[in-house]
């Protein structure tokens, strides 16, 4: 089990610097991605769909994953979830505050209050969802 905790500690720092050079795209390359995103998904489930969605998804969804692995770190690191949400939920905050922070750069992006909820947002119902599962599954017998 000593390298799951490892192998996770790396997933979170990678996904950390995915959500970091997403936000350092410029508006062309960010909307390109959004763009190329509808327009599959839109195909796929034959929907319409906005650009404006796929961005706010897509902002729940990184910080989701984010607070997946956060959750999961400090539970394979022996914390209790229970005390120690706060710190997965300050982390989440300060990651989506860094995050927009950077948005205010790139050529055409702009930041927004907003977005950081929603991130934030992501994060909490991933550490309520994970909690939740880690629980059922009793993930504590598999860490011994």
């Amino acid at each position: 089990m000593t390298k799951l905790k490892y192998i996770f500690l790396l997933l979170t720092f990678a996904c950390v610097g995915f959500i970091l050079i997403n936000s350092s795209m410029d508006a062309e390359q960010s909307s390109g991605l959004s763009f190329a995103l509808v327009e599959f998904i839109n195909d796929l489930f034959n929907i319409n769909i906005t650009e404006g969605f796929i961005r706010k998804l897509a902002h729940f969804t990184e910080f989701a994953g984010l607070g997946y692995l956060l959750t999961s770190d400090f539970c394979f690191f022996g914390c209790d979830i229970k005390k120690c949400w706060y710190n997965i939920a300050f982390i989440g905050l300060l990651t989506a505050c860094i995050d927009e922070t950077i948005q205010m750069f790139p050529i055409g992006r702009n930041s927004a209050v907003t977005d950081i909820w929603i991130d934030f947002a992501g994060v909490c119902c991933a550490v309520a969802v994970t909690h939740i599962l880690y629980k059922c599954i009793n993930i504590k017998k598999w860490l011994h």
